[in-house]
């Protein structure tokens, strides 16, 4: 393992951990899961793939997978924890702050490690942990993902919720969206039976 693995993981250990765990969160490698009954909340860290020697960067990731609607939606089957990149909504840390800018921890030789691990915990604990209350809801996370150009889910959500009319008004903005899915998003609507524009 690299001087700058061995660095994030102790930065991880040291701040994001134990608040995760006090959240009720377990630790798997960089990733941090919740299981409700309907849902798996997931945080992980990711590391620049450029970090090299003592010197890289990192950011974190925060998801919610909902099983259900990744059924609904013809997601390919996930086998034991889901990644971010499975998840039915997903964020960066850095889009959820006011300024919406992409955000990573620089780590070299003038870092002060434990000022970092602070810094990461606070972020998280006041930007993931409230989004992650929100996205408890899946008339919220519908709305989110549906303004943030993803109807196609946005309609797989409201099919779930036996709103057929709405699932077809997903359907419509998502080919306005995708439009070199149509084949696919058709497809998909017939199969549910809904009605196209």
């Amino acid at each position: 393992m690299s001087e700058i693995a061995k660095r994030i993981d102790a930065i991880i250990k040291e701040g994001l951990a134990p608040l995760l765990k006090n959240e009720g969160f377990k630790k798997k490698a960089r990733y941090f899961d919740r299981e409700h009954e309907n849902r798996i909340e997931l945080i992980n860290i990711q590391a620049s793939k450029w970090n090299e020697g003592n010197e890289g960067q990192f950011t974190v990731n925060v998801g919610v997978y909902y099983p259900e609607i990744a059924k609904v939606t013809d997601a390919l089957p996930v086998n034991g924890l889901p990644k971010e990149y499975d998840c039915t909504i997903r964020e960066r840390i850095g889009h959820l702050s006011q300024d919406n800018k992409d955000t990573w921890w620089k780590i070299n030789s003038s870092s002060n490690d434990a000022e970092v691990s602070e810094n990461v915990a606070n972020h998280v604990k006041d930007l993931c942990l409230p989004w992650l209350d929100v996205m408890s809801s899946l008339d919220d996370v519908k709305d989110y993902i549906a303004k943030n150009n993803r109807a196609f889910v946005a309609a797989g959500i409201a099919l779930f919720q036996g709103n057929r009319d709405e699932a077809s008004a997903y359907i419509e903005q998502t080919l306005k969206q995708q439009p070199l899915a149509i084949s696919k998003i058709n497809s998909w609507s017939k199969k549910h039976g809904l009605t196209q524009a």
